[in-house]
């Protein structure tokens, strides 16, 4: 899963029923067809820290499902899709707006609250969720990763747990595009962190997702340069929807050559379930 065009390919199939209608933007919703639907709501992520010293990944955004609801095309919903939060210029990520859905036949909106922002001292704290049937905050922002979005539970957080290995966190279910529908979904793999030190050699980018941008529903990875006479700008990776950015450290220039990775945006998926 790398995203969210490929998430839009997937919603085809053969049945009379639309399967993944994808609501990327604010908007009033009207159902096409009467039925039951599945509605799952994502917070933005929120954007990765920047300083000199240290780096702090942007969390993710907060998710909540409503399991069926029925619907008819006399009905409508006002749908409000948050925006990611901004990475900092040396210094605090911006949080990642709210997602929101209200409408017939609900009796509370459903609401998936965004991430907030790394710090330079720490990551970012999960956005929360609320009125859903399954409601999952987000991943915290790691050591330098931005955290992911939880499907099954609270989200993966950015990874800390090797030394220059600050990667995103990962969707805790992690799958093909293809799995998408009728009630289900799946993202992608964390960010590829970025190390270039003088103390542990030039690393490069680790496995994971490539160019360390976050996967669908993912953290971005984070930057990491200590070269003494680097004067260039350096810059954390961005989450795939939901997920927060990436932290970014220049230790060796000055700090408004450090700007962390931006938070994804939110995003609404409706699913029209089988009779």
């Amino acid at each position: 899963m790398s995203n969210l065009t490929d998430l839009i390919s997937a919603g085809g199939g053969g049945g009379s029923l639309p399967v993944n209608i994808i609501l990327g933007y604010s908007q009033t919703w009207v159902p096409p067809v009467d039925g039951n639907i599945c509605i799952h709501v994502v917070g933005a992520g929120g954007g990765g820290g920047a300083s000199t010293a240290t780096n702090r990944g942007g969390a993710a955004g907060g998710y909540c499902k409503k399991n069926s609801l029925a619907v008819t095309t006399s009905g409508s919903f006002t749908v409000v899709v948050g925006a990611g939060g901004s990475g900092a210029n040396n210094g605090v990520g911006v949080t990642g707006g709210i997602t929101t859905v209200a409408g017939t036949g609900l009796s509370s909106t459903l609401t998936a609250n965004g991430g907030t922002g790394g710090t330079t001292n720490s990551g970012g704290t999960g956005g929360t969720a609320a009125n859903g049937d399954v409601n999952n905050a987000g991943g915290v922002g790691g050591n330098g990763g931005g955290g992911a979005v939880g499907i099954t539970g609270t989200g993966d957080s950015g990874s800390s747990n090797a030394a220059y290995d600050y990667r995103g966190g990962s969707c805790d279910v992690v799958g093909p595009e293809s799995l998408i529908g009728y009630g289900y979904i799946c993202g992608g793999l964390g960010g590829d962190a970025f190390n270039a030190s003088a103390n542990a050699g030039n690393e490069g980018v680790t496995s994971h997702s490539p160019n360390g941008t976050g996967g669908f529903l993912a953290g971005g990875g984070s930057y990491y340069v200590d070269y003494n006479g680097v004067s260039a700008y350096t810059k954390g990776s961005h989450g795939g929807n939901g997920g927060g950015g990436g932290g970014c450290t220049n230790v060796s220039s000055s700090g408004a050559y450090a700007f962390g990775g931006w938070g994804g945006n939110g995003i609404v998926i409706i699913q029209y379930l089988p009779a």
